[in-house]
């Protein structure tokens, strides 16, 4: 029943067009299908936008408290529990206003100047900004080998005496990889040993794939993660990134009120009408999510098997998330060139995995967004099929 949410005729192009400016509808000409940002084509649940409305409607907007409103870090601390079977104290919830910023107040109050941190690259460009905001140097950690598939065995090997953390990205933009448990023990032990802190961002933990199987690194035992402070965002899996609603949670006090001190300087509290659409969401929309996730994993096998009928592109078939990242470097093109092909002639907007998008690793790999309906995504297909057959042509 659910999934009559997400047919061809829930995108609205009007409202889009109008008010989809970051690098999506709004921003492009009408004739461009934008797969760019991580931001999904359909409205959230109704009962989030309902929660608004009737609180709109009470005509009070008074200070928040830091802390969030009440009953907001209960429901996400019990949300964490049946999602995701992680026991969080709720005094240990911190509402902050989106993940990003999250991630800024966690690497600020971690690391100072001259610090190092561990990137696992290619990675989405926030965790470098945060990390060179805080005055630190990030350390690419080249997870991804030559062959393919996931490396962490010489992880051991980047650290140096300077090292303060590791930045983990569970599950990974852009690659569309869940960290198995024994993976994610092997990066906490590796911690542990050099008595690292942790950035786990947990944003895409809402879109994992019927085949996968999510694990926090916060299941894993008091002794392995006193020192990981953990972000998540209402932007991904409940369709909200223009209410800048995120959260950060730790396991113990010394790493709560170690980013609690700077998040609490930045921000002073999230405003009144997101917090609302995020207890809402926890409370009442946990069904959209698995109806989105639903649909995600309709839209994401036809990706990956009309990428896999195409010449001159690799893709993997992705486990979590909504975003592709596949190899392109066999047009003889770099990210960029073929991103502006897509554009220019193709017509379908996405992103190339340049240094400053992804890291140095994203070379010869370009980004799609496919939050979007199946009409929406085939057309983007055709249209991307076409090109990869003209500059085949062109190269035999």
């Amino acid at each position: 029943m659910h999934q009559n949410l997400f047919t061809d005729d829930k995108v609205d192009f009007k409202v889009l067009r109008e008010r989809a400016t970051g690098m999506r509808w709004g921003a492009l000409p009408e004739d461009v299908i934008p797969l760019t940002a991580a931001d999904p084509d359909f409205r959230p649940a109704q009962e989030i936008r309902d929660a608004m409305i009737e609180y709109i409607k009470g005509g009070y907007f008074p200070y928040p408290t830091q802390t969030g409103m009440p009953g907001l870090r209960e429901s996400i601390a019990r949300g964490q529990w049946e999602r995701n079977g992680v026991r969080v104290n709720p005094d240990f919830v911190l509402p902050v206003d989106s993940a990003a910023a999250a991630l800024h107040a966690i690497a600020t109050s971690i690391l100072k100047p001259g610090d190092e941190a561990i990137i696992f690259d290619p990675v989405d460009l926030l965790f470098g900004i945060s990390v060179r905001y805080a005055g630190a140097k990030e350390i690419c950690y080249p997870s991804i080998r030559e062959n393919g598939g996931w490396k962490l065995d010489d992880l051991e090997d980047y650290i140096t005496p300077k090292t303060r953390m590791i930045c983990l990205c569970n599950p990974h933009n852009p690659m569309g990889y869940v960290y198995t448990e024994q993976e994610l023990r092997h990066i906490a032990e590796v911690a542990n040993r050099h008595n690292l802190w942790i950035m786990n961002d947990e944003i895409w933990s809402d879109i994992i794939y019927s085949e996968s199987k999510f694990t926090s690194i916060n299941t894993l035992g008091a002794e392995l993660n006193q020192r990981t402070i953990t972000c998540y965002g209402f932007s991904k899996g409940f369709a909200l990134p223009g209410l800048r609603a995120g959260y950060i949670y730790t396991m113990g006090k010394e790493a709560y009120d170690t980013v609690t001190r700077v998040a609490n300087g930045s921000s002073y509290g999230v405003d009144v009408i997101t917090q609302v659409a995020m207890k809402a969401a926890y409370d009442n929309a946990f069904y959209w999510v698995d109806a989105f996730r639903e649909h995600l994993q309709g839209i994401r096998d036809t990706v990956y098997e009309r990428f896999s009928k195409m010449p001159l592109i690799k893709a993997t078939k992705q486990q979590a998330t909504f975003v592709t990242f596949p190899d392109i470097s066999a047009t003889g093109m770099t990210s960029k060139e073929f991103a502006d092909y897509s554009l220019n002639v193709c017509r379908v907007a996405i992103v190339p995995g340049t240094v400053e998008w992804f890291g140095p690793r994203g070379a010869g790999h370009v980004r799609f967004c496919y939050a979007t309906s199946h009409a929406i995504i085939n057309e983007a297909m055709d249209r991307i099929e076409r090109g990869l057959k003209a500059i085949a042509d062109k190269l035999a």
